[in-house]
C-alpha cells in the first residue's frame, strides 16, 4: 500500500501548479510527492493490519507485485504528458527554461526518493539502537525490571519516545543556531554603508538635522533617502510644475521597541513639516526595509512631488524568512506605526491635514492591513486614509483574507467586495490602466492570479481552496488540481521558484506606476501621464540592497 500510494503522489506532483518549475524545484517536489504518498499507504496499511481477518489474508506476493506494478505503469507514463504540460506552461507565462526528459525525471526521483527515506529510517534505527542501550543498563533498565511484565512493551514505547523527543529538540536547537548565524548575516549587511553616500539626502532621514543618524538607518533606509526624484525628473513625466518630494525612513536600530520607531516617525514628520503637504504616504516596507523604487516614484511623480513619504523598518531579513519564522513583528510594528502618524494627524486642524495614502507590497501589505481589526470594512479603513494601494498580498493578509472570504461576487481571485464602491481588485496591468479612479476615497488590489505569495495556505493541504474553481483566472494552467497535501507542495514550490516575467507570478513590476496612479487619483491627471509614468519607471529604478 505505501508503493501503491507513492506511484499516486509521484503522478499528483507533476500535474501543472501555478507556475513552472526549474528541474531541481521539480525533482524535488516529485521526491516529495512521493514520499508523501508512500507515507499516506503505510499508515493506511498499519491500520488495516490491525484488523484480525485482513491480517491473516494477506494477498499472495505475486497478487501484490500486480498491484504494484498496475498502480506505477500509468504513472510513469503519465511523465512524458506532465513534460509536455509544463512546456505548454512555459510557452503561455514566457518562462523558457530547459525541460527534462522523461528517463531524467524518472531516474532522479527514483534516487532522491531512496536518499530521503534512507535518511528518515536512519533516524529511527538510530533512535530505537538508543532507546533498547537504555533499556538494557542503567536506571531504566530497573526501571522496566520492576513494571508489571503486561506493561514492560509500553515502557520501551516510553523510552523510544523520549529518545525521539531529545532528537528532536536536538535538531530544533541546531536549526536556532543556524537561523540566528543566518539573520546576523543580514543584520551585519543592514549595518554596513558601503557604497552608500549622504550627498543627495538633503532633509530627507539621514541628513544633518534630521533625528535618524544616517549611521543607524540601514542599508534600504540609505537607498530610500538618497533617491529622491528632483522636481525636473518629475516634470519631465507630467509636463507640469513639481516640487521636491520628501523622504523619511527610520532603521529598526533607531528605537528599542515598535513603539519607539513609530515615535521618532513621528518626530520626522513634525521636524520636516509634512503636516503643511498636500500628501502624507505611510509606505509599509517588506522583511529587509525595502521600498520599491517603482512604487515611491510613482507616488511622486503622481503627486507632483508635493508629498512626504515616511516608512519604518522592523527587520533586515528577506521576506520569506520573516513570514514563516515571524509573521507578527510585521504586524506589531506596522499597527504601531500606522496609528502614529493617524493620531499625529488627527491632532492637527481639520482643514490644515494632508491627504493619506498608505501603500504597501508583499509582506508591507500584509503589516499594514494588522492596522485594523478583523471584520474592519472598506469604508472603516478609508475613514481617515483616503487612498489605500496594497500590491501582491499574502493570503494570511488579515483584510485580502476576510474580503476574499465574505466577497459579494466574483471569483476568489478577482472578489468583489461589499458592493464595489470604494475596494476594487485587479490582476493586470492593463486592467489598472483601464480603469477610471473612483470620487472619493478607495482601496486598490493588485494580485495576479497565479501569484502563490497571494494563494499560498494552510488551508490547502486539506481544502480545495475556491480559486481552483472554473473558471480559473488568467494565467493559471487550465490541467491544475487540487491534492490534498501536494497541492500546498507545489505552490509552496513556487515560492521559491523566482524568475518569473513581469504580470506572472509575484512580479508586479508593470503594476506599481498604474495602482498608484489610480488609487491616489490626483486632481487633473491623466491616462496620457500614467502611461508616460509608466515608460519613465524602468529608468528612475535605483540600486537597492
Amino acid at each position: 500500500m505505501g508503493l501503491v500510494g507513492a506511484s499516486l503522489g509521484y503522478a499528483a506532483a507533476l500535474t501543472p501548479s501555478l507556475l513552472p518549475h526549474a528541474l531541481t524545484f521539480l525533482l524535488l517536489l516529485t521526491a516529495l510527492g512521493t514520499l508523501t504518498g508512500y507515507a499516506a499507504g503505510s499508515i493506511a496499511s498499519w491500520a488495516l493490519n490491525k484488523i484480525p481477518w485482513l491480517c491473516a489474508h494477506h494477498p499472495k506476493p505475486w497478487i501484490q507485485i500486480a498491484i504494484i506494478a498496475v498502480a506505477w505503469l500509468p504513472a510513469l507514463a503519465f511523465t512524458p504528458v506532465s513534460v509536455s504540460w509544463q512546456a505548454e506552461q512555459q510557452d503561455a507565462l514566457a518562462m523558457p527554461t530547459a525541460l527534462p526528459s522523461t528517463v531524467t525525471v524518472i531516474a532522479l526521483t527514483v534516487i532522491i526518493t531512496t536518499l530521503l527515506l534512507l535518511a528518515a529510517r536512519s533516524i529511527r534505527l538510530a533512535t530505537n539502537t538508543v532507546a533498547a542501550l537504555l533499556a538494557r543498563r542503567g536506571p531504566l533498565r530497573r526501571w522496566l525490571a520492576a513494571l508489571q511484565p503486561s506493561r514492560v512493551h509500553r515502557g520501551v514505547a516510553v523510552i523510544r519516545l523520549g529518545v525521539a523527543l531529545v532528537l528532536v529538540l536536538g535538531a530544533f536547537i541546531v536549526i536556532r543556531v543556524g537561523l540566528a548565524a543566518l539573520i546576523g548575516s543580514y543584520d551585519a549587511e543592514n549595518a554596513s554603508a558601503a557604497g552608500q553616500s549622504q550627498e543627495n539626502v538633503g532633509v530627507n532621514s539621514g541628513g544633518v538635522d534630521s533625528l535618524a543618524a544616517w549611521n543607524t538607518l540601514g542599508r534600504e533606509g540609505r537607498y530610500f533617502v538618497g533617491n529622491a526624484m528632483t522636481p525636473a525628473s518629475i516634470e519631465q513625466i507630467t509636463g507640469q510644475p513639481a516640487q521636491a518630494p520628501v523622504r523619511l525612513y527610520v532603521g529598526m536600530q533607531q528605537g528599542q521597541t515598535p513603539d519607539d520607531r513609530s515615535a521618532l516617525a513621528v518626530q520626522e514628520l513634525d521636524r520636516v513639516g509634512a503636516w503643511d503637504r498636500k500628501y502624507l504616504a505611510i509606505m509599509s516596507a517588506t522583511g529587509t526595509g525595502w521600498i520599491d523604487p517603482d512604487a515611491i516614484n510613482s507616488i511622486e511623480a503622481v503627486t507632483a512631488g508635493n508629498v512626504t513619504s515616511v516608512t519604518v523598518q522592523y527587520s533586515a531579513v528577506p521576506s520569506w524568512i520573516g513570514f514563516v519564522v515571524d509573521p507578527a513583528t510585521t504586524q506589531v510594528q506596522n499597527d504601531s506605526f500606522v496609528n502614529a502618524v493617524l493620531a499625529a494627524w488627527r491632532a492637527k486642524p481639520a482643514g490644515q491635514r494632508p491627504e493619506l495614502i498608505l501603500y504597501g507590497e508583499s509582506l508591507g501589505a500584509f503589516g499594514s492591513q494588522a492596522a485594523w481589526i478583523e471584520g474592519s470594512t472598506p469604508a472603516e479603513v478609508t475613514t481617515e486614509i483616503s487612498h489605500v494601494i496594497w500590491i501582491g498580498p499574502p493570503s494570511q493578509s488579515r483584510l485580502w483574507k476576510a474580503w476574499q472570504a465574505g466577497r459579494t461576487g466574483g471569483p476568489m481571485w478577482q472578489p468583489v467586495i461589499d458592493d464595489g464602491t470604494i475596494a476594487r481588485v485587479f490582476i493586470s496591468d492593463t486592467e489598472l490602466e483601464a480603469a477610471t479612479p473612483l470620487a472619493g476615497t478607495s482601496i486598490t488590489f493588485s494580485a495576479h492570479p497565479n501569484d502563490p505569495v497571494v494563494y499560498w495556505s494552510p488551508d490547502l493541504l486539506w481544502n480545495k481552496p475556491d480559486w481552483l474553481d472554473a473558471p480559473l483566472g488568467p494565467g493559471v494552467d487550465p490541467h491544475m488540481l487540487w491534492y490534498p497535501v501536494i497541492s500546498y507542495l507545489q505552490v509552496g514550490m513556487d515560492l521559491i521558484s523566482g524568475g518569473a516575467p513581469p504580470e506572472v507570478g509575484h512580479n508586479y513590476d508593470a503594476d506599481n506606476g498604474p495602482a498608484i496612479a489610480l488609487g491616489v487619483a490626483a486632481e487633473g491627471w491623466t491616462k496620457e501621464q500614467t502611461r508616460a509614468l509608466q515608460s519613465a519607471l524602468p529608468s528612475l529604478r535605483y540600486v537597492t540592497g
